[in-house]
């Protein structure tokens, strides 16, 4: 246990050291209007792109002592924003499951769907999520007193989260469902944290909050981002069970192989077929063509 906590600990003080900061955070930064197409840049670390990572070294987080749980099968996207979390929403309702992507929220129960960004003023979590965020707007930040204090197996209501505040908060939903299911979206490190730091900089950067920093990302440089991305897959690939793992790239698997991998993960069958005899594209769906920027 120690070990592995000085491993993570030495990791993240590297990466903090390792060169110089950031930009400066722009406040007024408004949400990515695309979710860039993947580079063929060279990640700082191996990309986690296929079932070989998932034999090797992996940092292990325990959880603590848990407190409510439920038996609910959730469904957890542990990868953040910019790695096809949208697209992943899209294709989970398209199986027909209730599905929770920040600002957007679909009931499988009633086929209702709504987002946050049509209220006034806009933006900001969708009402299951508001009360684990911060009253300020339209960007809340997440009110960990706030999720210390939660009963997180409220959760059940949907059968998946993704996108913020999985990320933030996922050893905490882990000790609240035991029985998660988790999904990584996988992307090249160096692709993702230049397009990140570009279109998000004042979210947060993965892997520190397990520190307690929240750390933005314009004040990490690029090579530091990359490296806290690739770090951040590796605790995860190192907490969860192979059989309750999925690993989708949707910046270099086929759509037949997306969609093939998803539904076996969650136990549906492939979306009706076309007259060629294969499912539909898998979802591609650009983060600003939802929010209409």
């Amino acid at each position: 246990f120690f070990f592995r906590i000085s491993m993570l600990l030495s990791a993240a003080l590297l990466l903090l050291l390792s060169a110089s900061g950031g930009d400066e955070v722009d406040g007024s930064a408004r949400p990515s209007d695309i979710e860039a197409t993947c580079s063929t840049s060279t990640s700082p670390l191996a990309s986690i792109s296929g079932p070989p990572a998932l034999a090797s070294p992996c940092i292990r987080m325990p959880t603590g002592q848990a407190g409510a749980t439920s038996e609910h099968a959730l469904i957890l996207g542990a990868s953040p924003g910019t790695t096809g979390t949208m697209s992943l929403y899209f294709a989970l309702k398209a199986l027909d499951l209730s599905v929770v992507h920040y600002s957007r929220m679909y009931n499988a129960s009633d086929g209702v769907e709504s987002t946050s960004y049509t209220l006034t003023p806009p933006g900001g979590p969708v009402e299951l999520l508001r009360p684990l965020f911060k009253e300020t707007h339209p960007a809340p930040p997440l009110d960990r007193d706030a999720v210390r204090r939660s009963d997180l197996t409220y959760l059940k209501a949907t059968d998946a989260i993704i996108d913020t505040p999985t990320m933030e908060i996922f050893f905490e939903l882990l000790e609240a469902f035991p029985n998660a299911r988790v999904i990584i979206t996988a992307r090249d490190p160096q692709a993702w944290a230049a397009s990140r730091r570009k279109r998000h900089p004042t979210d947060q950067a993965p892997l520190l909050h397990l520190l307690g920093l929240d750390v933005p990302m314009a004040a990490l440089t690029e090579t530091q981002a990359a490296t806290a991305f690739a770090l951040w897959h590796r605790v995860v690939l190192g907490s969860i069970p192979k059989e309750r793992l999925l690993l989708l790239d949707l910046f270099s698997m086929s759509s037949d192989e997306l969609w093939a991998r998803l539904c076996d993960f969650v136990d549906k069958p492939l979306p009706p077929l076309g007259p060629d005899g294969k499912p539909p594209p898998f979802p591609h769906l650009q983060y600003g063509k939802d929010i209409g920027i």
